[in-house]
């Protein structure tokens, strides 16, 4: 697909405008004719001009969907409604790539990918599922009431959380959608439906992971390299390349490093490096620009480099 049929889309208020800024700049390492649409939550004049000179739309949206107290709700909760409106609040672009503010992109290889995956008909998404994170290696919850569960009852009640709470949580901070593909319609259907009964902080990605798992609409699951989850696992560092890449062989590049949750945001890391040792690093986007720079750059191409991590 040409940029032109493209929009990368993210938001943010005042206080997550410093990691939105480091996915803008992250989008911009890789391609500068790429259209970004942000979505403003809140966010000061000063924050909004950085970003005027720097992306395509900036768009501050109404509420989306109708539910009860609305006039009382804080601005910032439009940022757990807003996602399923892109086509409506950015017009005329064929494909939509949603990355989350505390979300960057360190592969633009993971983008292709996504649009691929995507198709015309298909969500292209990614299970917050990997051999390396360490919540598949904890005991089981009591009753089974895992998070996908509890967020299931939540939204819709027990008897759909005893269907559907086993299945995995789908992580909707990175998705690439095609403006044609019937899950839009679904997600602003089931979203408005969740939104009379609760606002809590899951309830957009509730209501798309009812869409893939209840309404069957189809999907195709990307490995967890193209969303990938500190917090979860922490990665291992290519010093030869200067690149973040999984902990295990065949040690794949990460492609988007998604800091969900407050302590993946704060955090210094102890990753081990490829070639020996470890280094400690904050992962955040701009605070590992000194490290990767620091790094040799490969001599080889990537089917090269492949064969020397393995």
């Amino acid at each position: 697909m040409s940029p032109a049929g493209l929009l990368i889309s993210s938001g943010a208020d005042s206080g997550y405008f410093p990691l939105l800024r480091d996915t803008v700049l992250s989008i911009h390492e890789h391609r500068r004719d790429v259209a970004i649409g942000i979505l403003d939550f809140g966010l000061v004049p000063e924050q909004r001009d950085w970003l005027a000179e720097r992306v395509t739309h900036l768009v501050r949206p109404d509420w989306d969907v109708a539910f009860p107290d609305r006039e009382h709700t804080p601005e910032v909760r439009k940022a757990q409604l807003s996602r399923p409106f892109l086509r409506r609040h950015f017009p005329g672009y064929e494909t939509y790539l949603w990355i989350d503010a505390d979300a960057w992109l360190q592969d633009w290889r993971v983008v292709e990918l996504y649009l691929a995956a995507a198709g015309r008909d298909k969500l292209a998404i990614t299970p917050e599922i990997d051999r390396a994170y360490k919540r598949h290696y904890k005991r089981p919850k009591l009753f089974g009431w895992t998070l996908s569960w509890k967020c299931y009852r939540e939204a819709f009640g027990w008897r759909v959380a005893d269907r559907l709470g086993r299945n995995p949580i789908v992580n909707c901070g990175v998705f690439a959608l095609h403006r044609d593909a019937p899950h839009w319609d679904a997600w602003e259907r089931i979203i408005g439906r969740v939104a009379q009964r609760t606002r809590f902080f899951y309830i957009e990605q509730t209501a798309l992971n009812y869409v893939i798992f209840a309404e069957r609409l189809p999907v195709n699951f990307l490995p967890a390299y193209c969303n990938w989850m500190p917090g979860d696992a922490a990665p291992a560092f290519d010093a030869a390349r200067g690149l973040f890449v999984e902990p295990y062989a065949p040690h794949e590049v990460i492609g988007v490093m998604h800091l969900a949750g407050d302590a993946a945001k704060s955090q210094t890391f102890r990753l081990r490096q490829l070639d020996g040792g470890e280094v400690e690093t904050s992962l955040r986007y701009c605070e590992t620009r000194d490290l990767v720079s620091r790094q040799p750059q490969p001599l080889g191409g990537e089917a090269g480099a492949l064969s020397e991590r393995l």
